[in-house]
């Protein structure tokens, strides 16, 4: 394990590149309306570019264990930076929306290397009562990307091939931290330790919490992607509502850190999941009828905090030590499976309806999902804390 001042400096340097990943996913959403008619025909186009970015994932998420355990977490790392760079180019130069799916998939076959090695060196390093704080810090890197994506892009006007552009250098940068600052580190000893599967008796419970933790995240991801359209769509101009939508992921952020810890120090981790994603459910409805987006995105941002660290609880509880680079992987295909397919379907709701708050009513439909799959999960696990 590290010494302890050390962890948190390479913790630091993980969050950074984590931050640089979100804002790149949140390009496409926070130049949408600009993008429609140039790299996207249409809003299932537009979702479909958005989802495209976890697609990748997929398919890397299960051997992602496997390649850690011979190339090294750090190599990973490098290697993930890197196609988010490359990936962040093509797009950048995309004449179309052909390319443009290119561009997305190779940068986030990147962006799913990059996240699986941060979650699997957060638990090599991270034990105790240090995890969850961690795990937090970890994790609001992502929306912390996001928030300034959503703040910074829509101030380039409408030269949105310079937004592009921005996303692919900032991933690139990542590089430099990743290759100099981050040690060498021989995992040849942690690889003794994995198992080449789950057991029986582990499959249910991760299942589950994959499912709470896909579909909560794809409603996170369609309030980001689809709100700034929405409020256009109201008659709201670009940039303000493109720092209105910023506050889900600026509300995110001094929650992650702690709310869950508290909610496991208080030993109410399960009931304060279902009271957070019933209350983000509420923020949508009250975005749609008319309530403050202001007042609502930020609320949203702020209940978003405690289930992210409280679910990965759930998938951690859900394994053994041996299992877990294997069970990271097959929760990761979940995530990313979640990701890719659900936000087009948000986008398809509204080219079927033409109603610009479908995608919105569709993240609400996901939350739903998520929390009806919560008792699926306390019946498979029954020793999670209630």
């Amino acid at each position: 394990m590290s010494a302890p001042r050390s962890r948190w400096a390479e913790l630091g340097i993980l969050a950074a590149s984590r931050a640089a990943m979100g804002a790149q996913f949140q390009v496409v959403g926070a130049l949408g309306p600009l993008l429609i008619g140039t790299l996207a025909a249409d809003w299932t186009e537009l979702g479909t570019l958005i989802g495209a970015y976890s697609l990748a994932g997929i398919a890397i998420a299960l051997p992602a264990g496997w390649v850690m355990a011979r190339i090294g977490d750090r190599a990973v790392l490098l290697w993930g930076v890197g196609l988010m760079g490359l990936g962040g180019a093509v797009l950048a130069l995309a004449p179309g929306f052909a390319v443009a799916i290119v561009g997305r998939c190779i940068a986030g076959l990147g962006g799913a290397l990059l996240s699986i090695a941060c979650a699997k060196m957060v638990l090599d390093r991270f034990h105790g009562a240090a995890l969850a704080p961690a795990l937090g810090l970890m994790l609001m890197a992502w929306p912390c990307g996001i928030g300034i994506a959503l703040v910074v892009l829509p101030l380039l006007g409408t030269d949105w091939r310079a937004g592009l552009w921005l996303s692919a250098v900032v991933c690139a940068a990542s590089f430099l931290p990743l290759w100099f600052l981050l040690p060498r580190r021989d995992g040849a000893g942690a690889a003794r330790a994995r198992r080449g599967g789950l057991l029986r008796s582990e499959w249910a419970p991760l299942l589950s919490a994959g499912t709470i933790w896909g579909f909560y995240n794809a409603a996170f991801v369609v309030a980001l992607g689809f709100g700034p359209a929405f409020l256009v769509a109201r008659g709201w101009g670009a940039e303000q509502a493109g720092v209105a939508a910023s506050l889900v992921g600026f509300g995110i952020l001094p929650v992650l850190p702690i709310g869950g810890a508290l909610a496991e120090r208080w030993g109410r981790p399960v009931l304060t999941t279902i009271a957070c994603m019933a209350g983000m459910a509420g923020c949508l409805l009250a975005v749609i009828a008319g309530f403050s987006p202001w007042v609502s995105l930020l609320l949203f941002g702020l209940l978003a905090g405690p289930p992210a660290s409280l679910v990965m609880a759930m998938v951690g509880r859900a394994l053994s030590a041996p299992s877990r680079a294997f069970g990271m992987g097959v929760h990761y295909t979940l995530f990313y499976g979640s990701l890719a397919l659900l936000p087009p379907l948000a986008g398809l709701a509204r080219d079927v309806t033409g109603a610009p708050e479908a995608p919105l009513l569709a993240g609400v439909a996901f939350l739903v999902v998520a929390l009806a799959a919560v008792p699926v999960h306390l019946r498979l696990a029954p020793r999670s804390p209630a």
